[in-house]
């Protein structure tokens, strides 16, 4: 489904990803977590004792992080439907990208003039998530990172359970995967995106989103429907 030019190694990580899906508890930690060691970890890495390959868990983070505000702001603009067209709305009609839509949502939400018409609860969550992060970026998307880096390590815990101790049943498993795997399946579809259309090896695009998370709210910095490029 996926061919890369001179080489295959998504190919192959998003093989490995596949019991993610509908494999064992098991297989799914253990072939999910070597997915993205294949993608995000270096020969050249500080292999710390204590903490072995969890370095791959902080980059993956960091794209999940990066991917969130774009991804967010998106459906928010898919969500605006007012009863009597406003000028928001006309304006998203007329354009053809998710960078584009993210960005008037993201203007929107800035000012008090032109609030998002939503009516689910989770719509205006989602609404009220992004001002907050519109307002502190920095803060914002660091919490995220941070809280996404337990998660990936819980997984990768979990893994080393099962790989190295041999235990299919440990009991924090399936709680693991449950809130790792469409995260994992989120980072996997940035990192494709990156390499088909962009030609980006995954460690860049790992070491952007690091870059981002670091620069984010600063004038310098990268917009935030813009933090992976």
């Amino acid at each position: 489904m996926y061919k890369v030019k001179h080489s295959e190694r998504l190919d192959e990580a998003l093989e490995l990803a596949a019991p993610l899906n509908d494999g064992s508890a098991s297989t799914a930690a253990a072939g999910g977590w070597a997915a993205v060691e294949s993608l995000l970890f270096h020969p050249g890495d500080q292999q710390d004792v204590a903490e072995g390959r969890a370095v791959v868990a902080d980059r993956l983070a960091a794209i999940v992080a990066c991917s969130w505000p774009r991804a967010e702001l998106t459906t928010l603009s898919y969500r605006h439907k007012p009863s009597t067209p406003d000028d928001l709305s006309r304006r998203l009609g007329t354009r053809e990208t998710n960078v584009e839509r993210s960005r008037l949502v993201a203007d929107a939400l800035s000012s008090d003039h032109c609030p998002l018409a939503l009516e689910c609860p989770h719509e205006l969550a989602a609404a009220s998530r992004m001002k907050a992060l519109l307002a502190q970026p920095r803060k914002e998307l660091n919490d995220v990172s941070r809280i996404l880096r337990g998660v990936f390590r819980r997984l990768y815990r979990q893994r080393n359970i099962i790989v190295h101790g041999g235990n299919t049943k440990a009991i924090a498993l399936d709680a693991a995967l449950r809130t790792s795997a469409p995260l994992i399946g989120a980072a996997l579809d940035r990192l494709v995106h990156a390499q088909l259309v962009e030609n980006e090896r995954p460690l860049t695009v790992a070491a952007r989103a690091e870059n981002s998370l670091a620069l984010a709210g600063d004038p310098l910095g990268p917009d935030i429907t813009r933090l992976l490029g």
